[in-house]
């Protein structure tokens, strides 16, 4: 089996895990949704940014996408712009559950073929993060925000389930943007059930 057809095969089995409903959802919906706990986001990374920094950001209140301001408005002149990897969080927990299951199993160090297959599917999921994260940094950029002060990007994985490694071949390998606007660029992900923060870039 050649890797198109695995990478085929790998994408079918994850549409199988779907209910039709959540398929046919649309972006609109999920970031409507995502809306909803901007806040809550917004408190996580302070929390862990000024633990890291030994500052004391607040949040003050959520931006007003009228008037063209960033997610959120913070103490000192902090605006912050959220946005999540994934939009689709349900295709994304099927995808890495699909890997997390796999490494599971027991090693069949007689089957190489299965091996690769694993490898496979492993490196397609994280190309999936990858490009996520590099299309959400784009498009934020693109945009233009009226606020005062520092502006940074946070990009919330959220599902708590991306391997630690894809943050780290990203971080390596996998950055392919260009930043005109944020002083600061996080990504913040959840591990073991606490939230990690990684700087992506610095201006």
């Amino acid at each position: 089996m050649n890797k198109n057809n695995i990478v085929f095969l790998w994408r079918l089995k994850i549409i199988e895990m779907l209910s039709k409903k959540l398929i046919k959802e649309d972006r609109f919906e999920r970031e409507t949704e995502y809306k909803l706990s901007e806040k809550e986001i917004c408190k996580a990374f302070l929390k862990e940014y000024n633990k890291k920094n030994r500052n004391d950001y607040r949040f003050v209140r959520s931006g007003d996408p009228i008037k063209g301001e960033p997610s959120c408005i913070c103490t000192e002149n902090l605006n912050i712009e959220l946005t999540p990897v994934y939009y689709n969080k349900e295709e994304a927990k099927a995808a890495w559950g699909l890997v997390k299951s796999m490494k599971k199993r027991k090693k069949d160090k007689e089957n190489n073929h299965k091996h690769k297959d694993k490898k496979d599917y492993l490196t397609d999921v994280n190309q999936m993060f990858c490009d996520s994260l590099n299309e959400r940094i784009s498009n934020k950029n693109e945009k233009k925000y009226n606020h005062t002060g520092k502006l940074f990007l946070i990009i919330e994985e959220g599902i708590g389930l991306t391997e630690k490694e894809a943050v780290e071949y990203y971080i390596n390998q996998g950055k392919k943007f260009t930043n005109n606007i944020f002083s600061e660029i996080w990504l913040m992900f959840q591990s073991a059930g606490h939230y990690k923060i990684y700087l992506l870039d610095e201006k």
